[in-house]
């Protein structure tokens, strides 16, 4: 009994060892792994605060220790809260920079390819076109907001030439019409009455005839001259809003009048998250199950497609889902202007219903593409685990070597396979979090003074509105109002 007894805990201690070390391997594997709802938090939290005080230096760390694949994604956070804050000067040199990294980021076909398998230790950054675009947009916007027409005009041609492309490549739903209207209105007042012609035409065909749409083309019409215009248009006459410092209507085409642009970026993006487990997903499952098998007959070494699956048990949906999370915050709201109710805005640009849009349209074409690489990844893991199982084995000598420790050896070398291969297909959950959900978008025509301003009072809407804003004649002023539900 005794001889029994020591050789048990012989035994004992070996497979102790062998899990210990397949132990150790799950934390290097573990220890790779990031979030960067995690990372971003405080910088995001900081933001929605307003305390852009704190917010600025915690994402100029993330950028200064972030590797090149990350450096995007933070140049975009990091734009948006200067913009935010009101620093357009320095808004506009960090969206330069992420501009230039975004036009220069080239992958290869088949790192791109396999983007959404890889944890977001394995690949850039790269962003969307519609993103891409918003760079731009934001350049164009912070331009306007320091009274630069022209500059803007410069951007807003950049950005007309990617729409264009994209109109070719593109669902229409990547179209951004917020930059579409404001390139109307900047090249309107720089007298470049085709451009904001052409622009007016691209939004009707994209959405169709509203009534922003029908009063701007009357007001284009009257500043032409063009009497033609003025009649097809001539429901847009009374749409117009052109007020007197008590807030009376006016006529629009009165030459003191300074038209004012407000551009309400209103609510937080929809954000990814994971879809959950893999294997519940019906559809990814059968197409996956069909795959490893091939994978297995190809690879050999006898691995069962049962084995293979099992370690996917704890992976999760390596596609993630983009969410709403600011319903309230994104609604359209009504502007106060010296008191008066000037009406809701219209939203010219959905953000968040883009992003859920471009998943949800691609997710079976993704899975599609890219499973058949899964499937011999995940093969490839669990042949490893095999063959590190064997090679401990061989290692304990005849004696040592009974089903039960055999069993120990092989559920640690399966349990290190499943967790490296999880980790390695997890979700990528990196997107550009502090950008609003839609953009709103309202004109005015506004006698020169002084006027104050307030946003739907009572919704508990967090807002950098200005109290008052100075209008003055001939100065045209655009200004960009952040709101949103905390």
């Amino acid at each position: 009994m005794e001889t029994v007894a020591l050789a048990g805990k012989s035994e004992v201690s070996l497979a102790s060892k062998a899990i210990l070390g397949f132990s150790f391997l799950l934390l290097l594997v573990s220890g790779c792994a990031t979030d960067y709802n995690e990372i971003i938090q405080s910088t995001e939290n900081s933001y929605y605060a307003q305390n852009y005080d704190s917010a600025i230096p915690s994402i100029r760390a993330l950028y200064e220790d972030s590797s090149t694949k990350d450096r995007l994604l933070f140049l975009m956070e990091a734009g948006m809260i200067f913009h935010s804050k009101g620093d357009f000067q320095t808004s506009n040199k960090v969206f330069k920079e992420a501009e230039e990294l975004s036009d220069n980021i080239r992958t290869s076909l088949t790192k791109e390819g396999l983007a959404f398998l890889l944890s977001d230790n394995e690949s850039n950054y790269t962003g969307e076109d519609f993103e891409r675009v918003m760079i731009k947009f934001f350049i164009a916007l912070n331009f306007l907001s320091m009274g630069e027409l022209e500059n803007a005009k410069i951007y807003f041609r950049r950005l007309d030439f990617e729409l264009k492309e994209m109109k070719f490549t593109s669902a229409e739903y990547r179209q951004n019409n917020a930059a579409r209207l404001l390139d109307a209105y900047v090249s309107e007042k720089l007298g470049k009455f085709n451009d904001a012609r052409v622009q007016f035409k691209n939004m009707e065909s994209l959405i169709g005839s509203n009534q922003t749409l029908v009063s701007d083309r009357f007001v284009l019409a009257a500043k032409e001259n063009d009497g033609r215009d003025m009649g097809k248009y001539a429901k847009g006459s009374g749409l117009v809003q052109a007020y007197n410092h008590s807030m009376q209507k006016v006529d629009f085409r009165n030459e003191r009048l300074t038209e004012v642009v407000i551009i309400h970026e209103a609510g937080k993006s929809a954000i990814k998250e994971s879809r959950g487990k893999l294997l519940e997903d019906e559809y990814f499952a059968a197409a996956l199950r069909g795959a490893i098998e091939i994978a297995a007959r190809s690879e050999g070494a006898g691995v069962s497609v049962a084995g293979v699956l099992a370690t996917l048990s704890t992976a999760e949906n390596p596609i993630p889902i983009y969410k709403e999370r600011d319903w309230e915050g994104s609604q359209r709201r009504h502007f106060y202007v010296n008191g008066v109710d000037v009406g809701a805005f219209d939203i010219m640009n959905n953000y968040s219903d883009t992003a859920i849009k471009n998943f949800n349209d691609n997710y079976k074409a993704l899975i599609t593409k890219n499973v058949t690489s899964l499937a011999v990844k995940v093969v490839a893991a669990v042949i490893a685990s095999e063959a590190a199982a064997k090679a401990i084995e061989s290692g304990l000598g005849d004696k040592n070597k009974n089903d039960l420790l055999s069993g120990l050896i092989r559920l640690a070398a399966g349990a290190a396979a499943g967790l490296a291969t999880a980790q390695v297909i997890g979700p990528d959950l990196r997107c550009w979090r502090t950008i609003p959900s839609n953009f709103q978008i309202k004109r005015l025509f506004l006698e020169p003074g002084e006027y104050s301003l307030k946003l739907d009072e009572g919704t508990g809407i967090t807002s950098n509105l200005p109290r008052t804003i100075l209008v003055e004649e001939g100065k045209p002023l655009f200004l960009p109002v952040r709101s949103y539900k905390n």
